[in-house]
């Protein structure tokens, strides 16, 4: 830990404790970042909440500052259950700007990809791509766009759906909502998963294709372990993302079926014009290939073992005596029930649930305090 973070935790540490706004109590640092700290808190009525906290350092800057409260207006914006809901937001009376989130009992996907070894399943991987389409394109019918999808930001949560955080960077196309459009040539988001028009600079090309890039990245990163960008800096990844195209999938995991790695190889197309047009339409595209995968994994399955002496077993001598009987009229066999008309089975509607556990590993409880990994 460098001395610029070990410095930010022991001040988000010092906060534990405190009340803020005569009505929030700091309970626990649940998690820091580079830009905030989040908290377990809980409301005088007894309410336990989230607190997320920008660090003391940005408080002055106001850009940064309307920034992290205009992830509240922009996450209230569309009621979806994959949407964090932003209860509240104020300043502390030392000017630090906070926000009233709901509580989520869960872990971030960039820790469980951690404590799974650094990949996750073609099934798992679907299903979360499912549920965070789901959700990007319910805010991209309302002109946003998120711009910094990645593991950090998707939380798992215990009941199996994912939360889409931090809004904070989206690109709102409403005149309504006060926001200042970001300046051509000003790069925002996260290099790893950044597609090349938001790389370049190229702001006014933003849009919803630019977070079916981020989706594709995020899901290469968690089958291959590899992330879509390399480079030893941040500044080598964006360079990578300005200018090289993203490598196939199944040339680092040939274990993914190819009706999956088509999917991600289309989204993570270097030209938008070639990748998904929608976030619908990716996803319809991720739920077909989830019932491919299931359907070809019950395929694979051995039939259920016959009893050890099936074979063996001889009817009584009474019964072999006795003349035979005919045998009964065979009832003429059921209709064969009509396809369902969905192209997904109806018990993952709307929305894939996450199983408990990706690779086999169980979902660890939150740490403590413990820092993202980059």
């Amino acid at each position: 830990m460098s001395d610029s973070a070990a410095e930010a935790r022991l001040t988000a540490m010092k906060r534990v404790g405190q009340v803020l706004s005569n009505k929030f109590t700091l309970d626990a640092l649940l998690d820091i970042g580079g830009m905030a700290a989040v908290y377990a808190a809980t409301h005088r009525n007894g309410k336990k909440v989230a607190v997320k906290m920008l660090h003391p350092q940005y408080a002055s800057n106001e850009e940064v500052k309307e920034r992290f409260l205009r992830e509240g207006y922009v996450a209230n914006k569309v009621d979806h259950r994959g949407s964090v809901q932003i209860l509240d937001d104020d300043v502390t009376a030392d000017g630090a700007p906070f926000l009233v989130m709901e509580l989520l009992s869960g872990e971030s996907l960039d820790k469980w990809m951690y404590s799974a070894g650094g990949r996750l399943t073609p099934g798992d991987v679907l299903a979360l791509a499912d549920q965070v389409l789901d959700v990007l394109d319910a805010f991209h019918a309302h002109g946003i766009v998120h711009r910094d999808i990645k593991p950090a930001n998707l939380f798992v949560t215990r009941a199996g759906v994912i939360k889409v955080l931090d809004f904070g960077l989206a690109r709102v196309r409403d005149a309504r909502m006060r926001a200042t459009p970001t300046a051509s040539g000003t790069i925002i988001g996260t290099s790893s998963y950044m597609s090349p028009e938001q790389a370049q600079g190229k702001n006014d090309a933003v849009d919803p294709r630019t977070d079916v890039f981020a989706v594709g990245a995020v899901m290469f990163h968690a089958l291959t372990g590899e992330i879509v960008h390399k480079g030893r800096s941040a500044m080598e990844r964006l360079m990578s993302a300005m200018q090289t195209p993203a490598p196939k999938v199944r040339t680092l995991a040939p274990h993914v079926p190819l009706y999956v790695g088509e999917i991600i190889d289309k989204a993570l197309e270097f030209h938008k014009e070639d990748r998904w047009p929608s976030a619908a339409m990716m996803r319809e595209r991720v739920r077909d290939a989830y019932v491919q995968l299931k359907a070809a994994r019950v395929a694979s399955m051995p039939p259920p073992p016959r009893p050890a002496d099936a074979a063996t077993v001889r009817p009584p001598p009474e019964v072999l005596a006795q003349p035979a009987r005919p045998a009964a009229a065979e009832p003429p066999p059921a209709p064969e029930p009509a396809p369902p008309s969905s192209a997904i089975d109806p018990v993952f509607e709307p929305s894939i649930v996450v199983e408990v556990s990706f690779g086999g590993t169980p979902l660890a409880p939150p740490a403590q305090g413990e820092p993202k990994k980059p």
